[in-house]
């Protein structure tokens, strides 16, 4: 996005005393929320430029964002009182004020980072009324480290620093009216019929009317792509059956074949590649050339023929009930797509396919502890792929009986802590009782933190590789029991 378009729009909106309420996402958009007003303003940091507008359509579903908790609390019921632009680069500076408990005025600045590579949202703390950056940043989106080609890190806890740039902040004259043409750049002294003299009304139509469209055009082309190519292997599966099924259509030959073998049991010499024999089940009694296996006797030849026989009488059936689900497949497969063509909600409907998935967890065995732990059992490989995968963070620990096939289990760590012993050992216990070595005893159970804990792609359900273990020999423990030895203890 051109500077001048962003100058134009941090001078054209005039929006203040709004009372801050919090900042939600969804996807790569951010939306800051006020309280008792319709309007918002939503932040698009997509893959393409990136640029502010305030709105009132809630086609999205922004959800919470948890790593801008430390922005959301610092900035409840603080008004908004400037919007403004930096005269180096592409970043908007939304100015707050609000009342301490001590009844003392506290300054935050909101920034905004709209330069592609450093794409970002940080609260940094105002020391007095000129605006002057005195204090540490309080909390940002994300994090960047010294040697990400920034002057200095991103991180709570230090100064803030603006990027280096060599960008060109120029604020040439704008030629009104604006559009956007087919590739979504801005178009000034349009001569179309919609066109636009305000910059906010054309970052809203925009966003909403050409990038997000196309990005649900471009997820749209993905997934049919993906399952074109579905399409196109159960096709080939198809075809393998199809030639399957008319090498059973031959069953009656390779029995007579074999009969023929057997008629002639001493005619078959060993290191044979092929013999040839009357063939007494054709009237005019023709001479057959039966293929012979070299490295197999006479007994092992008879049975070979036998065998495809059997093969061939048997799979008759079971062949065409392949073909026949296969096609129903391929069927739904087409309609899959067209109601990919037809829905609008794409990326909403795929988000709900998640969340349902995760959603699915919550039926798993649970255990809560207080509000610091709670342990999470996996049923089946396919929850256990959830658990790890989905539902644990990094600081969370995961448990699996080392020599044995079991469970998944996962302990919840909500406040970050040091894991306490009497927990690990009943936590080891319980992944022991729920493996293969539910009735051994001294069982060995590993445990690590979830972030030593990875999935290799494609491997099968279940499957997981981990490091940074240690192991505890214990005695398998049910869960009715655990809750027994929980209830006695009087702290975890």
């Amino acid at each position: 996005m051109l500077y001048k378009y962003l100058w134009e729009w941090q001078n054209q909106v005039r929006f203040q005393n709004l009372t801050f309420k919090e900042i939600r996402k969804f996807e790569d958009q951010y939306a800051i929320f006020f309280r008792n007003e319709k309007l918002f303003l939503q932040i698009n940091l997509s893959s393409q430029d990136c640029f502010c507008f305030f709105s009132s359509n809630k086609f999205h579903k922004f959800e919470k964002a948890p790593k801008l908790h430390n922005i959301n609390s610092n900035l409840h019921n603080a008004k908004l009182n400037k919007i403004g632009i930096s005269d180096n680069d592409r970043i908007i500076n939304l100015y707050f004020t609000r009342l301490d408990v001590d009844n003392l005025i506290k300054r935050y600045q909101l920034i905004i980072e709209l330069i592609p590579i450093f794409k970002n949202i940080i609260l940094v703390g105002l020391s007095d009324s000129s605006g002057t950056l005195k204090d540490k940043i309080i909390g940002c989106l994300r994090k960047f480290s010294a040697t990400e080609n920034r002057p200095l890190k991103v991180s709570p806890g230090i100064k803030y620093k603006a990027p280096e740039s060599d960008y060109k902040n120029i604020k040439e004259g704008i030629d009104y009216p604006l559009y956007y043409n087919s590739e979504g750049k801005i178009v000034e002294n349009s001569k179309e019929i919609w066109s636009y003299k305000n910059i906010n009304s054309l970052f809203e139509e925009l966003y909403f009317n050409w990038i997000y469209k196309n990005k649900i055009a471009r997820l749209k082309q993905k997934e049919i792509s993906l399952t074109s190519k579905k399409i196109s292997r159960k096709q080939k599966k198809i075809y393998k059956l199809e030639q399957e099924l008319a090498d059973t259509e031959r069953e009656e030959k390779w029995k007579q074949q074999a009969e023929l073998l057997k008629a002639n049991f001493d005619k078959i010499k060993p290191g044979m590649g092929e013999i040839t024999l009357i063939d007494y089940y054709q009237e005019d009694l023709p001479e057959i050339e039966i293929i012979l296996q070299k490295d197999k006797n006479t007994r092992q030849n008879i049975e070979f023929y036998f065998k495809k026989f059997r093969k061939a009488r048997d799979g008759k059936t079971k062949i065409k009930q392949q073909i026949e689900l296969t096609e129903n497949e391929i069927r739904l497969l087409k309609k899959e797509i067209e109601e990919i063509r037809g829905k609008e909600d794409f990326i909403i409907r795929k988000e709900e396919k998640i969340s349902k998935k995760i959603s699915e967890i919550t039926k798993c065995r649970k255990l809560v502890i207080n509000e610091n732990w709670e342990i999470l059992i996996g049923r089946s490989n396919k929850e256990n792929d959830l658990l790890t995968t989905k539902i644990a963070k990094h600081y969370d620990w995961w448990f699996h009986t080392r020599i044995f096939h079991g469970t998944h289990l996962i302990l919840r760590n909500f406040k970050k802590k040091e894991l306490p012993n009497n927990l690990k050992l009943i936590c080891c216990r319980l992944a022991a009782y729920y493996s293969k070595a539910k009735k051994s005893s001294n069982v060995p159970v590993d445990y690590t933190q979830i972030r030593y804990v990875r999935k290799p792609r494609k491997s099968p359900p279940g499957f997981v590789t981990y490091i940074n273990q240690k192991t505890l020999f214990v005695d398998p423990l049910s869960i009715r029991d655990a809750k027994s030895v929980l209830s006695r203890l009087d702290r975890i």
